[in-house]
């Protein structure tokens, strides 16, 4: 019987992820651990693994590279074939401007190579460390790129500069490959991992988790699952220090809602300090009064912003500039607009780029609030409320009560809250009631809004987020889709999406999903988009004509019909005129009309 290769492969996406699973499981001899993450991050990820015997490492990119300098164990490169470039160079077709690629001679050389052969002309700028990409960044502005087909690393930086980010990714055939060449190397390994295996058994008898560090608080070992344990990880890290002086040999801890029984020790040998935890699960504590309340550090934010279908197009219409001009200025931020523009995405952009990201973002969901978490927050010691230098966000601020929000706000007033926070405001100014609360807001605590439009109103850029959408969900998904036909994306353009950017990126996956021969076509686009519920505003049941006198001159009742329309909007003339299909201007001319 031949002997099994084991692999511990470190995919930089989900996407590639989800193909090395599927792949793996078409060979008998191959058993494959696979975790994510990218450069440092992937590096931790396979190093909390090592302690299983594993004959190599499959990675790509700058990922591998940063792994063969950080282990002994042999790093195989998950290949990027001609098809793959190909695919990124199909959907950059339909974005204009300059486009180059950009990535670790993984990627570029088969770019290259391809660009040859076909005579593509395509720029290409090959990276040697993950710093390169920020100097690369700034040359590329200066020469007038505006779209990178790049790998998830370097996606992230070039998203954040603004430039339109298409994923080069590795497909099936390309995963194939660098398994069989993994099979042919591992028959030259076999080095035995028996003490470790030992260990780890003996650990493992404990009964509970152990979590082992290095003295410069580097995992050295768990038994923890990978799903979860960052949090745990994290917490312990902080508890080093103290360990390691003496002063905690037993404690109790709160993690993610969990509580800990935890004994500790250290243990000096040859190869320095080790700080071991040995942890037992208790009583579960109650969370409900922090219902509605999160907090998040930058890291936190950053990803949780990267993952939102705002990240990807919030560059096309300069809102993230201005954001950054609300933040600077040291003002209140106000961001208003429909469910699904990306309210909550802006907020955790600014905290991101603002001076206070060393110190938490406790985001309160008004939605979500329970009687327990409401008296908390306005009268608890532990209220982020009562702390000084945080970024807080108060999102769905629609959602509250009247004698609620008249609470919230007399203790922004008294307990100065503004003055010791930067605190950031987001809302619906279509619902009701909310015309007098965003003037208050506006006024009273002198911020600057930052308005977000519905999708449908900008259908001309429906193609360009269409492409971006479809070049994310390359990575994310097992399913290689290349193109939109044209019928399809008319289909898309012309629908209200009264869901917006959320319910585009859903509908735009539930697509990717099914289609066939990597083509969206309009038939699958019709059958999606009939299964889509239509949204309504909310508002008052009766019609517009139980409020109006007809018996006049037509042009004083289009006057009257948009001044009720505007006090239907809470005096959001930028909402009225949405409503009304009418600009700006116009809507203005008309109540000003005698």
């Amino acid at each position: 019987m031949e002997e099994l290769v084991k692999i511990l492969a470190v995919a930089p996406y989900e996407g590639l992820a989800t193909v090395l699973e599927r792949e793996a499981r078409l060979y008998d001899n191959v058993t494959m651990t696979i975790v994510v993450g990218n450069l440092d991050e992937g590096v931790r990820a396979a190093i909390d693994h090592l302690l299983e015997p594993y004959d190599l490492i499959l990675s790509r990119g700058g990922t591998a590279d940063l792994l063969r300098k950080e282990l002994d164990l042999p790093v195989l490169d998950i290949k990027t074939s001609a098809f793959d470039v190909l695919q990124a160079v199909q959907l950059s077709e339909g974005i204009s401007g300059k486009r180059a690629v950009v990535g670790f001679s993984g990627i570029t050389d088969a770019a290259r190579t391809t660009s040859d052969v076909l005579q593509l002309g395509l720029d290409i700028f090959t990276l040697v460390d993950e710093g390169d990409v920020h100097d690369v960044t700034k040359l590329m502005r200066e020469q007038g790129y505006s779209t990178v087909l790049c790998d998830v690393i370097s996606s992230t930086v070039f998203r954040e500069a603004g430039f339109n980010t298409i994923l080069v990714t590795s497909g099936a055939e390309s995963v194939r490959d660098s398994i069989d060449e993994a099979i042919r190397t591992a028959r030259h390994i076999g080095k035995a991992r028996d003490e470790n295996a030992f260990l780890r058994e003996v650990i493992r008898n404990h009964g509970g988790d152990t979590v082992i560090f290095h003295e410069d608080g580097s995992l050295f070992f768990t038994t923890l699952d990978r799903g979860g344990s960052e949090q745990i990880v994290s917490s312990l890290r902080d508890l080093i220090p103290e360990v390691s002086l003496g002063d905690a040999d037993s404690l109790r801890r709160t993690v993610g809602g969990q509580s800990y029984a935890i004994k500790t020790f250290s243990h000096v040998g040859h190869d320095g300090r080790k700080t071991v935890f040995y942890l037992t699960k208790t009583r579960a504590s109650t969370s409900s009064r922090q219902a509605g309340i999160t907090y998040y550090s930058k890291a936190d934010a950053r990803k949780e912003y990267l993952d939102s279908p705002f990240s990807l197009i919030g560059n096309l219409n300069n809102t993230s500039q201005a954001v950054k001009d609300v933040v600077n200025s040291g003002k209140p931020l106000l961001a208003t607009g429909e469910y699904g523009t990306g309210r909550t995405a802006i907020a955790l952009y600014a905290y991101v780029n603002s001076s206070r990201a060393s110190r938490p973002l406790a985001e309160v969901d008004c939605a979500l609030l329970t009687d327990r978490s409401r008296d908390s927050l306005l009268n608890g010691r532990n209220s982020p409320l009562f702390d000084d230098g945080l970024t807080i966000h108060f999102k769905n601020i629609e959602s509250c009560s009247d004698s609620f929000v008249h609470e919230l706000f007399s203790t922004l007033v008294d307990a100065e809250v503004i003055r010791r926070n930067y605190v950031i405001f987001s809302g619906d100014p279509l619902k009701e009631d909310m015309a007098a609360r965003l003037m208050y807001i506006k006024d009273k605590f002198q911020c600057m809004e930052v308005e977000l439009s519905p999708l449908r109103e900008s259908k001309e850029r429906i193609p360009t987020v269409a492409r971006l959408y479809l070049s994310q969900l390359n990575a994310d998904l097992p399913k290689e889709v290349l193109r939109i036909d044209r019928q399809a994306m008319e289909l898309l353009s012309d629908y209200a999406w009264p869901g917006n950017y959320v319910q585009f990126k859903r509908v735009l996956s539930q697509l990717c999903a099914g289609s066939r021969d990597h083509t969206i076509r309009a038939s699958d686009v019709r059958a999606v988009l009939s299964m889509e519920r239509p949204v309504y505003q909310e508002g008052p049941t009766h019609a517009i004509g139980d409020e109006l006198d007809l018996g006049r001159p037509l042009a004083d009742i289009e006057r009257d019909i948009v001044e009720l329309v505007v006090r239907r909007c809470g005096g959001n003339q930028s909402a009225a005129a949405r409503q009304l299909g009418l600009s700006r201007t116009t809507l203005w001319r008309l109540t000003k009309s005698s």
